[in-house]
């Protein structure tokens, strides 16, 4: 298998998220949104993602359409990503961030899917690949500040879609596997959630989260 492909999608898919997740809380506060208003924006990713995600992968696996359903994924968030600055706005601001966030549930998961897929017995290799995206958002992350500095906040919205855009070349390039019986799955499922070290690592993971959902959501306005 090819393994650059998952390593420049990953490079290119954080590259897009660097230009504009530090941004758009301060986006929130320059249309002059209140604490409430930008608490609500902020507060719908992670239930949005919980339930798109879970949604688009099910029927990517029911249908066998990961790279048609990884597509149409990718390029909704870059058109969401070019309407969104034009929004000012609170109600159509907040439908924009809820497609946003329906778009782009499915990316990583699609992405994790094919590139576990793609390196086959190799799974030492994973997190080399996923070194692609440290890289890509630590180089673009101090050059999408200069930039928006420069020219706007909007800029931040319009960067991360051209990135993205870019990489959705690389994402026809990833190879997915088939699902497993869904009785056999079933059964893993089942001795997985019997498992009192995997409720542990589900309810450490959980922890972390909420953590890791509350820093990037209110440090950078502060």
């Amino acid at each position: 298998m090819n393994k650059p492909w998952p390593f420049t999608f990953n490079f290119f898919l954080f590259s897009g998220l660097a230009f504009v997740a530090p941004f758009i809380v301060l986006y929130y506060q320059d249309l002059g949104f209140t604490g409430t208003q930008i608490g609500l924006l902020t507060g719908i990713t992670p239930l949005i993602t919980f339930v798109s995600a879970t949604l688009w992968t099910s029927f990517a696996d029911r249908t066998h359409r990961h790279r048609l359903l990884m597509s149409i994924a990718m390029l909704g968030v870059v058109v969401v990503l070019i309407v969104f600055p034009l929004l000012k706005v609170f109600a159509p601001v907040l439908i924009i961030a809820i497609l946003f966030n329906i778009f782009w549930a499915p990316v990583t998961p699609f992405a994790d899917s094919a590139t576990m897929f793609m390196i086959a017995d190799e799974k030492e290799v994973y997190s080399r690949i996923r070194l692609g995206g440290t890289i890509g958002f630590g180089l673009v992350a101090p050059n999408a500040g200069a930039l928006v500095q420069g020219q706007g906040l909007k800029v931040a919205f319009w960067g991360s879609a051209v990135l993205l855009f870019v990489g959705f070349p690389v994402s026809q390039k990833l190879v997915y596997g088939q699902l497993q019986e869904k009785s056999q799955a079933g059964g893993q499922i089942s001795a997985l959630m019997k498992n009192p070290r995997w409720l542990l690592f589900l309810v450490i993971a959980f922890v972390s989260g909420a953590a890791l959902a509350a820093y990037n959501n209110y440090f950078f306005p502060t």
